[in-house]
């Protein structure tokens, strides 16, 4: 072949290699740019959850509750609170709603709340009563993920939190409890011990079996034959996995610490009204104690209308919770 040919040819090519491409240079200032916002997690845990008018839902309502459970009882016309109820302004006894009490007033048979106002009484009792569901659940939160992850990276610890656990689930709280409270004057923090003395084995003993299942993935040999700690492996890869079901228990134990303290004011176990210290479930307690409801149903409905929707939201907030919180449900 000549060289002119080739000289054509060269030329040909380097004619198409024009038409076909342009050459439109480069930025320096755009080569570090991505294209999308980095991921955060929490940035889409909040944005999934505000997605859901459920959760929207749940919050507003739960705020409106805060907002009386705070000032509920400085918009009454006669605030009693922190000095005792007994030295409360009295009404008579059964008053439906009206304008002066917007609860009505207490029963016959509701002992020391015999003509006091229910609306002041309804929201210090859902102050108390929350602020020592919210002690309680952070607790048991605490001591359920610390024990939990060490029952179960530590199998040394299986023979004993067994046992532990068979232990407690074959006592009777309600018996354990009378037995305490005998020697036990109530306050604050002894129903708090109470009830979490062993709240926590629930929690712990859940993380304990979602740890023993992920512990021996590859991802986490990995991590232990590149030398990681134990608090590192916990903290690091395991825990962060049950991020979601951590907080749906926080959300859940709230009501469920409520409805215990119920329990414990019907049987006596609970506060002291006489000193101010009311709560929902000494309403609800003195409320049952006689068939004065029946007649006066408002007397029952009216810590229901509060006790009901703080439970029910607080429910349906987790199970909400749980899905944004998964990461499988994140882009």
């Amino acid at each position: 072949m000549s060289q002119n040919s080739i000289r054509d040819i060269d030329s040909a090519v380097y004619h198409n290699y024009e038409d076909l491409f342009t050459v439109i240079g480069a930025s320096d200032e755009n080569i570090e740019k991505l294209s999308s916002a980095p991921y955060s997690y929490w940035r889409e845990t909040i944005k999934q959850l505000f997605k859901k008018p459920l959760a929207i839902a749940c919050f507003v309502i739960l705020l409106v509750l805060l907002f009386f459970t705070i000032f509920g009882p400085m918009m009454s016309y006669h605030e009693f609170f922190p000095t005792h109820i007994q030295k409360a302004e009295e009404f008579e006894p059964n008053l439906p709603w009206n304008s002066v009490n917007w609860f009505g007033t207490g029963g016959e048979t509701m002992g020391i709340y015999k003509g006091k106002d229910l609306w002041t009484c309804v929201w210090i009792g859902t102050r108390r009563s929350l602020l020592l569901a919210t002690v309680v659940a952070l607790i048991d939160t605490v001591v359920g993920i610390i024990m939990g992850s060490l029952w179960g990276y530590f199998r040394k610890l299986d023979p004993i939190m067994i046992e532990l656990r068979n232990f407690i689930s074959n006592i009777p709280d309600l018996l354990l409890y009378f037995l305490l409270m005998q020697f036990l004057e109530p306050s604050f923090w002894v129903l708090v011990m109470l009830l979490c003395m062993f709240g926590w084995m629930g929690l712990a003993g859940f993380i304990r079996n979602q740890i023993i299942i992920i512990r021996n993935r590859d991802y986490n040999i990995a991590s232990q034959t590149l030398g990681s700690s134990s608090s590192a492996m916990i903290t690091h890869n395991l825990l962060p996995y049950l991020i979601s079901v951590i907080v749906t228990v926080i959300s859940t134990a709230i009501p469920a610490a409520i409805s215990s303290e119920v329990g414990l004011a019907f049987f006596g176990l609970s506060f002291d009204p006489s000193k101010g210290e009311i709560t929902l479930g000494q309403l609800l307690t003195s409320v049952t104690n006689g068939g004065e409801w029946f007649d006066h149903p408002n007397l029952l409905l009216v810590p229901l209308i509060v006790m009901i929707p703080l439970t029910v939201t607080f429910f349906y907030l987790g199970l909400v919770l749980a899905d944004a919180t998964d990461p499988k449900n994140h882009r």
